[in-house]
């Protein structure tokens, strides 16, 4: 831990792949088809922190997720993304939109070549934009504010007669479903500012699957991506980035409806979290990260060869009263409120999506309702009770952190 001046640096870098680089079609099948256009970009966005001696990178990437087989190793591919950062100081996350190419090795994609030449591209200009946030950084403080998104989220996994269903198969949404619990449409921002009280970047969690545009063959950065396009024609908001909470069990209510509505859900998140009148200041004086691995065991019969698959790796960050801790995979949001209930800290930001995605994390309760999140397959290979080894390794590093 380290009581210093904090240091940020930000910087983006598109990493939108050939259309060759394809579109997942089916999970269950393994199959994916190439892109036919790009509507949206996509972007990693690098956020990075010095604190003393500690320095930190922070990235979230426009992808749906990443794993261990589709890199050829994790441990090498962080490597190749820096030179000057410890590799096991970056922490890599992903926005997780359904718009970006199928790279969890559902299909055999990751083995063609035009696949690998992509990779190595987006190894090689993180690298590169790592290099220039470094360039970047200055003094900054923080404040922190919550506030809530209604309308763009719900419980997903609906129960009926015939077992459980997935919301986007009784579209239109009647009314009540929307009510469905458990849900958390809170919107959880961080701002940075420098010494000239401008913002150097802002930070916005939220938690939804980004699927407006699943199955459509065009290549995007869904919502996530509309929430930074539109932050970004105003001066006040620096960097914007958007990490992704424990969505295992929420999606928008307008599945594969199209861009119209990935643009009204960017742009209506834009807007909460530049409603900026009740942030509150944090010390930022304070700053410590601790990580670890765990290695899970893998269900029979999920299809899954490589043990590094199910290698999870947990990050913590702590600045002040805050703490932002760091969960592979795609837990379910109950998984999330266990963290953020049991936390020692003020605020507790919970991201997922984080690292080598390890497929879905379902609740007891999932497992013995059924349901496509509780597979078994390549998308969901957890030992049942592995939601609770994640909620209680992230709640051991964050009481690592707060009784430094």
């Amino acid at each position: 831990m380290t009581l210093s001046p904090l240091l940020v640096g930000t910087s983006v870098t598109d990493i939108t792949p050939p259309l060759e680089v394809g579109l997942l079609t089916s999970s269950v099948n393994g199959t994916y088809e190439p892109f036919e256009s790009v509507r949206l970009p996509l972007k990693a966005r690098v956020l990075v922190f010095r604190s003393g001696a500690e320095l930190l990178a922070l990235i979230s990437a426009d992808l749906l997720a990443l794993n261990d087989t589709a890199v050829e190793g994790w441990d090498n591919f962080k490597q190749g993304m820096t030179d000057i950062i410890d590799p096991g100081k970056i922490i890599f996350t992903y926005t997780h939109t359904h718009n970006a190419p199928e790279s969890v090795a559902l299909s055999n994609l990751y083995q063609t070549e035009i696949y690998q030449f992509w990779l190595a591209k987006v190894q090689f200009r993180i690298r590169e934009a790592i290099k220039s946030a470094l360039v970047a950084m200055q003094p900054c403080t923080l404040s922190v504010f919550y506030d809530e998104l209604n309308d763009f989220s719900m419980q997903r996994r609906i129960k009926t007669a015939g077992g459980i269903v997935m919301s986007d198969s009784l579209q239109p949404i009647a009314p009540e479903l929307l009510d469905l619990l458990p849900v958390d449409r809170r919107v959880k921002t961080i701002r940075f500012y420098n010494e000239k009280k401008e913002s150097v970047a802002t930070v916005v969690q939220a938690i939804c699957h980004p699927v407006h545009e699943m199955c459509m063959k065009h290549i995007s950065a869904e919502f996530p991506g509309e929430m930074c396009r539109e932050m970004e024609r105003s001066t006040q908001n620096g960097m914007p980035m958007f990490l992704n909470g424990a969505a295992g069990d929420i999606n928008p209510p307008s599945v594969s409806m199209g861009p119209g509505y990935a643009r009204e859900h960017g742009i209506a998140l834009a807007k909460v979290a530049q409603n900026d009148q009740k942030l509150l200041r944090i010390d930022s004086s304070l700053f410590a990260f601790t990580n670890s691995k765990l290695q899970l065991p893998i269900r029979p019969g999920c299809g899954i060869t490589n043990g590094r698959d199910a290698l999870a790796r947990f990050s913590a960050i702590r600045i002040g009263e805050l703490a932002i801790v760091f969960l592979p995979g795609e837990p379910f949001v109950e998984t999330a409120q266990d963290i953020e209930d049991g936390s020692p800290f003020t605020y507790t930001i919970i991201v997922a999506y984080a690292e080598n995605n390890i497929g879905y994390i379902p609740t007891a309760e999932a497992f013995q309702l059924g349901g496509y999140e509780a597979g078994p397959g390549k998308w969901s290979y957890m030992e049942a009770g592995t939601d609770k080894v994640v909620s209680k390794e992230a709640l051991r590093l964050l009481n690592e952190l707060y009784n430094k």
